[in-house]
C-alpha cells in the first residue's frame, strides 16, 4: 500500500500537495469515493516508471530530475512550460549501466567498542560517526540551465556510508542520479570525488567507490533479526553540510512495511527516528552500532481532513534493510548492474465503475510516460486507457505490472489503447528501467477525456 506525500529528501516544490483531482460531475459523496479509489490504485501499479527520489537542499532534486512515476497524491515536480527566451537544460543522457566483473569486497566493517552498555548511545555515535559521509551531486550547469563548460555547481546532497576499507560506499540512488560528478565529503570536511559502480532505481540503492585503502568502514548487522521495539540510531547530513553528522535516537515501529514508495513497491524497516531532507543514503543503526538499514524516506501526512487538507504525520519513516539492499549491492558491484524490465509508464485502474463516470472504455489508465522511453516511443500518452494486451482484455493493473516484469528486456507485446473516443493499437518492447531518462512525456494524466 502507499499512504501520501512520501518525503525523499525533497525541495519546497515537491512538498506541495497535490490537489488536483478528477473532475467531479455532482453527484457528491459516491464520486469522491470513486475517485478516491482510482487515485489509491494509482499509488499501487506505478512501479513499471523508474524509482526517482529526490536530492536535498535548496536544490535537492537535479533541475532537469522528473516527475515521480507517480499516479500518487503528490507528483514530483511536474514539468512547467519554458519561458519563450529561457535556456533549456542541456540534455543529460540516462545512466547506462557498465558491465563488469570487480570481485566482491570485504566487507571489514569495525564494531563500536562499547564502554558503557546501560547508555551505548556516546561510544555509538562518536565512533560510527567516521564511516558515515555527506554525498554531494554536481552539475555541469547553473540554475538557469546554462552550461558552464568544465565548472560545476552543488545541485543537492545526500548521506552515504563507507562498508569496506577500500572506499566501498553505499548510498541512495535518487542522491546521485544526474549527476555530472560526484564529491564525498569526510567529517573533517575533506572531500574527495567518486566513482559511480552502480546504482538501481527500483530499490534506490546506489553503490560508490573512492580511491584509499584505510577507510573506517561500518559493521554491517542482521535486519532479519530486528525486531518492533528495539532502539535504533540514525546518522546522516539532514541539511547538506551545515548539520552534517546529525543523529537522531528512536525505535523501530515495524520491521517489514510493505509500500509503494515514488512507484516502487519494496519492503521497509519502519522507525520513528528523525528522517530529515539530507539523511538520504545514510545508516540506521541498532544498538551494537552496526548498519541494519538505509535511511530512505518519511512521510509527513497522515491522511487528509474533510476539506482535503493534509494533517501531517511525524515519527514514520522508513529504511531499506541492510540484509535486502546487500543483494542488490553484491549484484552492482560484481556485474555494474541490475535489469529491471519496464515500459516506462506508471498506471491507475480504471474500471467500469470509472469507465461509466467518464464515458470511455475500462481498462488501464496511463497516468505519465517516461520520454523517449518504450511507451513514449509506442505513442502511448497521459489519459489513454489500455483495453487490451496481445488481444486479451486487459488484466487488474496488478497483474499488468507482474506480467511486465516477468518479460525479458527487448521482448515486446501488443496493446490495444482506447484514446477520445477511438482506438489503435502498438506494439511496446520491454526495455531496462534503469537505463531510462527521466523526463515526462506529456506531463500526467487530467482525466479530461475527450480535450
Amino acid at each position: 500500500m502507499e499512504y501520501p506525500h512520501y518525503y525523499y529528501d525533497d525541495q519546497n516544490t515537491q512538498e506541495q500537495s497535490f490537489q488536483e483531482k478528477p473532475p467531479r460531475r455532482g453527484i457528491g459523496g459516491y464520486i469522491v469515493t470513486a475517485v478516491v479509489f482510482t487515485i489509491v490504485g494509482a499509488l499501487l501499479a506505478t512501479i513499471l516508471m523508474p524509482s526517482l527520489y529526490e536530492i536535498d537542499q535548496m536544490s535537492e532534486r537535479p533541475a532537469n530530475s522528473p516527475s515521480a512515476p507517480v499516479a500518487t497524491p503528490v507528483p514530483k515536480e511536474t514539468p512547467q512550460p519554458q519561458e519563450e527566451n529561457s535556456p533549456e537544460k542541456p540534455h543529460k543522457p540516462s545512466y547506462t549501466p557498465n558491465p563488469t566483473t570487480r570481485p566482491m569486497p570485504e566487507l571489514n566493517g569495525d564494531t563500536p567498542v562499547i564502554s558503557d552498555p546501560a547508555n551505548p548511545l556516546p561510544d555509538i555515535a562518536e565512533q560510527v560517526s567516521a564511516g558515515v559521509v555527506g554525498i554531494i551531486n554536481y552539475a555541469n550547469f547553473n540554475a538557469l540551465g546554462i552550461p558552464l563548460g568544465d565548472g560545476l555547481v552543488e545541485q543537492g546532497s545526500g548521506s552515504g556510508f563507507v562498508i569496506s576499507a577500500d572506499g566501498y560506499i553505499l548510498t541512495n540512488s535518487h542522491v546521485v542520479e544526474d549527476s555530472d560528478a560526484v564529491g564525498v565529503m569526510f567529517p573533517d570536511g575533506t572531500e574527495m570525488e567518486a566513482e559511480i559502480i552502480g546504482l538501481d532505481k527500483t530499490t534506490d540503492i546506489a553503490v560508490l567507490k573512492i580511491e584509499g585503502e584505510n577507510h573506517y568502514a561500518l559493521k554491517l548487522g542482521d535486519s532479519d533479526a530486528v525486531r518492533v521495539g528495539e532502539f535504533t540510531i540514525a546518522i546522516g547530513d539532514p541539511t547538506g553540510r551545515e548539520l552534517s553528522g546529525t543523529t537522531t535516537f528512536g525505535i523501530i515501529s515495524a520491521t517489514s512495511r510493505e509500500m509503494n514508495i515514488d512507484g516502487n513497491t519494496n519492503v521497509y524497516l519502519q522507525t520513528d527516528a528523525a528522517i530529515n531532507p539530507g539523511n538520504s543514503g545514510g545508516p540506521l543503526l541498532n544498538m551494537a552500532g552496526e548498519v541494519i538499514g538505509i535511511t530512505s524516506a518519511k512521510t509527513v501526512t497522515a491522511s487528509y481532513d474533510e476539506f482535503g487538507n493534509a494533517i501531517s504525520a511525524e515519527g514514520l519513516g522508513f529504511a531499506i534493510p541492510i540484509n535486502d539492499a546487500m543483494k542488490i549491492v553484491t549484484a552492482l558491484i560484481t556485474t555494474g548492474y541490475v535489469q529491471r524490465p519496464g515500459v516506462g509508464i506508471s498506471i491507475v485502474e480504471w474500471d467500469e465503475l470509472a469507465a461509466a463516470e467518464y464515458e470511455t472504455d475500462r481498462g488501464v489508465l496511463v497516468y505519465s510516460v517516461i520520454k523517449d522511453g518504450p511507451a513514449d516511443k509506442a505513442g502511448l500518452r497521459p489519459d489513454d486507457i489500455i483495453v487490451e494486451v496481445n488481444g486479451q482484455p486487459t488484466p487488474s493493473q496488478g497483474v499488468f505490472v507482474a506480467m511486465v516484469k516477468a518479460m525479458q528486456v527487448g521482448d515486446s507485446f501488443t496493446v490495444k489503447v482506447w484514446r477520445a473516443g477511438e482506438y489503435f493499437e502498438t506494439a511496446v518492447e520491454v526495455a531496462d528501467l534503469n537505463s531510462l531518462g527521466n523526463e515526462l512525456a506529456g506531463g500526467e494524466a487530467n482525466y479530461n477525456f475527450y480535450d
